[in-house]
């Protein structure tokens, strides 16, 4: 496994634990009411108060661009830490709901230096041919950690506590990973200077605006799919075996449909992929009273397919907002659209208990279909602004075939057109430290100066593999212009000149040359 595998695999494993405490709170939801007799609008409230906080957050990072001006790594590492202090604070001494309710918040805050850090960092490991896939891992694990919770609730015996404590210890689990194992990757474009209007040009585009409206409508349906998919299953407070559908359909089926639409979209362009999970998971909304109540395995293959389709277009969305914005302030412009979104989920999740209550819990999800049939629009619109699919682009590997070191990252080429003239080979790099050119090259990619010397063994060995290049064609040799054929003087004596003796050929001797006279001295 190359060193890039082994890093983007390293950022899900940290997503997944750092998120486990989303939607912890949302798991002991019925224990939570019941040992503090809470009424329905304050579990509502429970739920959303981490929206409210992570939108907060996010706006506060987007306007200091914190995501483009720290080291992602270590701000990462603080957010998770942070948010599973919060959780284990909660599990630990709380006992009423107003004190939840504000470490609810501050969890959402903190986990806004989680997420989209978590997808810049993701991304600076990728290229463009393979971008949208290794996001789909990127939000897989998202989906896996957000739904852990339902998984350690299904457990028989658990109480709310011990459920709160388990994802705050994964959440600092991940902060250990993020801060002592984690690093960017090459693609990591150097720190812009401060910037705070960005996030207010980023919408009055129409490329980005149209990918954020087509996030809305997404982020509309999902989070409350996630809140209330138990309890509609349930027709109330979801049980053991509702917990475990969740984390079944949410989880492990959400995870699928991401990895699926991120290799999707890399082979046949962004909007296809994006329109498609839009209107799959549109349909399962407007189905979802016919099917809810019907035969059990019927039920869980409509939940996983809709837990698939429901999340299959966020890394793509995710992905369109990273290739359409100003590549010096990607991390603020994930930011911006995570904040609005999630801003809206806090409507999306506050709404279906209201339709339940007047219509019941299994008709109650038809209302999350409003948001792909808002959101299709502006992603079909999109198709002026994104490119039908992407272009593979060349990359070169680490490895012994290449004779390079094995713990090389993945360096991005780009693609050089083809024409009639075969490249020269280029002159061998001397040994020795890295040219300044290729301190320069570095420095305008983003990457420091390596003192250990890879640089200069990497620049060798382009040089060496150009020695095998076909060399350009000789020019053929300049013309030279005939000699005029001297006039041949008539023989006297009818001996060729040819033949004559070289004394005689010297003097003249045959060739009708008058002799030449020596002037003697004197006269």
């Amino acid at each position: 496994m190359t060193t890039a595998r082994r890093a983007r695999a390293l950022v899900a494993l940290v997503q997944v634990l750092g998120l486990a405490v989303w939607f912890s709170a949302s798991a002991v939801l019925p224990e939570l009411r019941a040992e503090w007799n809470l009424s329905a609008t304050a579990g509502v409230w429970l739920t959303t108060s981490v929206q409210l906080g992570f939108a907060a957050g996010a706006v506060v990072s987007a306007v200091l661009t914190l995501a483009d001006r720290v080291p992602p790594q270590r701000l990462l590492a603080a957010g998770a830490a942070a948010a599973a202090a919060c959780t284990l604070l909660l599990a630990a001494v709380v006992d009423g709901p107003v004190a939840a309710l504000v470490l609810r918040t501050l969890t959402g805050v903190c986990l806004a230096l989680v997420y989209p850090v978590g997808m810049k960092i993701m991304t600076s490991w990728s290229d463009r041919s393979r971008r949208a896939r290794d996001l789909g891992v990127l939000v897989g694990a998202l989906t896996v950690g957000s739904a852990l919770p339902h998984l350690i609730g299904g457990l028989p015996g658990l109480p709310w506590r011990g459920v709160l404590a388990g994802a705050a210890l994964c959440g600092l689990a991940a902060a250990a990973l993020a801060h002592w194992c984690l690093r960017p990757g090459p693609a990591l474009a150097p720190a812009p200077p401060p910037d705070t209007g960005y996030a207010l040009r980023l919408l009055r585009e129409p490329g980005p605006r149209l990918v954020v409206l087509g996030y809305l409508g997404h982020m509309w349906e999902l989070y409350a799919l996630w809140t209330w998919l138990g309890a509609a299953l349930a027709g109330g407070d979801p049980g053991p075996s509702e917990h475990l559908l969740v984390f079944v359909a949410a989880g492990l089926g959400g995870a699928a449909g991401c990895v699926l639409g991120g290799r999707a979209a890399d082979r046949y362009g962004r909007v296809p992929v994006i329109a498609t999970a839009l209107l799959v998971s549109g349909v399962c909304c407007v189905t979802s009273p016919f099917v809810i109540g019907a035969a059990p395995l019927l039920v869980s293959a409509f939940c996983v397919l809709w837990g698939a389709a429901a999340v299959a277009d966020s890394a793509v969305l995710t992905t369109a907002t990273i290739e359409i914005a100003d590549p010096r302030y990607t991390g603020t412009a994930l930011t911006v659209q995570t904040a609005l979104g999630f801003l809206l989920t806090v409507a999306g999740i506050a709404t279906v208990p209201v339709v339940a209550a007047a219509v019941g819990w299994q008709a109650a999800l038809v209302v999350l279909a409003v948001g792909p049939v808002l959101g299709l629009p502006a992603v079909l619109a999109l198709r002026r602004h994104l490119p039908a699919a992407p272009a593979p682009s060349v990359t070169l590997s680490a490895g012994p075939a290449a004779g390079l070191p094995m713990d090389l990252p993945t360096v991005e080429l780009p693609r050089i057109a083809t024409d009639d003239h075969p490249t020269a080979p280029l002159p061998r790099v001397v040994a020795g430290p890295p040219t300044v050119e290729l301190y320069r090259l570095r420095r305008a990619a983003g990457v420091e100066p390596d003192p250990s010397g890879v640089a200069g063994r990497v620049a060798r060995v382009l040089s060496d593999r150009s020695r095998g290049a076909v060399p350009p064609a000789a020019a053929p040799p300049p013309a030279v212009p005939p000699v005029a054929a001297q006039p041949v003087a008539p023989r006297l004596d009818g001996v060729p000149p040819d033949t004559a003796p070289p004394a005689a050929r010297r003097s003249g001797w045959g060739t009708g040359a008058a002799p030449r006279r020596r002037d003697r001295p004197g006269g």
